[in-house]
């Protein structure tokens, strides 16, 4: 059973009346009851559906959704009466349908309507004036509508509107200002102010990066330039300075493991001293434990200069292997670029590229937003 036949099914069982069946024929717009209300509905190419959600009161009327939007040549304003027909519309789409002021007084009845679209259809800012009923709206569309500023003052009568589309009316950003003073919980689009505020910072940011696009790509074309005819002396630059930090690397790494180890016979000298003082302090009269503990000092302060001077030496090997290695990793770096220079030259061009179109959209646009 496709939706909308389930959907029919559920209004006959929970809110539709009983069928009356008659011979009689009814005018146009005029219904016995929601069923069959929902039947011409169908009939002229629309549809019914429930919103399908859960609710805390269970004995609540059902949520119901009317989209007349592929009625056209059949529709008739009149036929407006059949969706009246209905309890509980909260959304109502009417785009493109050659819907006029005078269908916006009937839809105005439609007290639980929450949604209604209006998009490419004839109402003018008369027409809004039948809207101040709707006191539950929260989304219109006027897209394309014959609507402007003047029609707007009618819509700050509407409490919960929460978004309005007006792209492609007579509206304006004064109007548009106006508007969201009096309500400001309301969403215009296309809001011109805010969407002109947001390009100017995209812009900023857009000409920002040209900016270092620019620089990056005057730095690839002069290494273009330069370095490629330089690349065989490069090569060997770098190999001989990779020798060069290796072998200081060596050197320092050897006179750590001379500093360690001085450092670990420093600190077995300083636990001997502090073992032989106790013991001599324990018997001050005993002269060879005094003569230990003088020997253990002494010790001690041997290893002491042979540990400091051993951190000296690899603290300057230290310092030598990682200048050898800055000058190696420079050697290095420039070889790259000069073997690299061309395809460098072309990453940054494309950069470069998108980043005056980033510019050129950004303006394009603010331009735009600023015409009147």
């Amino acid at each position: 059973m496709s939706f909308v036949k389930f959907a029919n099914v559920v209004l006959c069982l929970c809110i539709l009346s009983p069928r009356i069946h008659s011979a009689e024929v009814l005018p146009d717009g005029v219904a016995r009851n929601a069923r069959e209300a929902v039947e011409r509905i169908e009939e002229l190419g629309g549809s019914v559906r429930l919103i399908s959600r859960k609710v805390k009161n269970e004995n609540a009327p059902a949520k119901i959704e009317v989209d007349l939007r592929f009625v056209k040549d059949s529709f008739d304003e009149e036929h407006l009466g059949y969706v009246r027909s209905l309890k509980n519309v909260v959304v109502l789409r009417l785009a493109g349908t050659p819907v006029t002021d005078e269908g916006l007084a009937r839809i105005a009845e439609l007290k639980s309507l929450r949604k209604l679209y209006l998009e490419k259809t004839a109402v003018t800012d008369a027409g809004l004036k039948n809207l101040a009923k709707l006191q539950q709206l929260e989304l219109l569309n006027l897209f394309q509508t014959k609507i402007s500023d003047a029609g707007l003052v009618e819509l700050e009568k509407l409490p919960k509107l929460k978004t309005l589309f007006t792209g492609k009316t007579a509206v304006t950003e004064n109007g548009v200002a106006s508007l969201k003073k009096a309500s400001p919980q309301l969403l215009v689009i296309p809001d011109r102010a805010k969407d002109r505020k947001r390009v100017q910072q995209v812009l900023a940011t857009a000409k920002k990066l040209l900016a270092e696009a620019e620089k990056d790509f005057a730095a690839t074309e002069k290494d273009l330039k330069e370095l490629p005819p330089k690349a065989e002396q490069y090569k060997k630059d770098e190999e001989a300075t990779k020798k060069v930090a290796e072998e200081t690397k060596r050197k320092a790494d050897e006179l750590k493991k001379k500093n360690d180890e001085a450092d670990r016979r420093k600190r077995d000298r300083e636990k001997s001293v502090k073992d032989a003082r106790d013991k001599s302090e324990k018997k001050p009269e005993d002269e060879k434990l005094k003569t230990e503990a003088e020997k253990k000092q002494k010790e001690f302060d041997v290893a002491n200069r042979e540990f400091d001077q051993a951190a000296a030496e690899y603290e300057a090997a230290r310092k030598l292997a990682d200048e050898a290695k800055a000058i190696a990793d420079s050697a290095r770096q420039i070889h790259s670029r000069a073997r690299n220079a061309k395809k460098a030259h072309e990453i940054e061009e494309r950069i470069l590229g998108g980043a005056r179109r980033r510019v050129q959209r950004a303006e394009i646009r603010l331009a735009s937003l600023t015409k009147k």
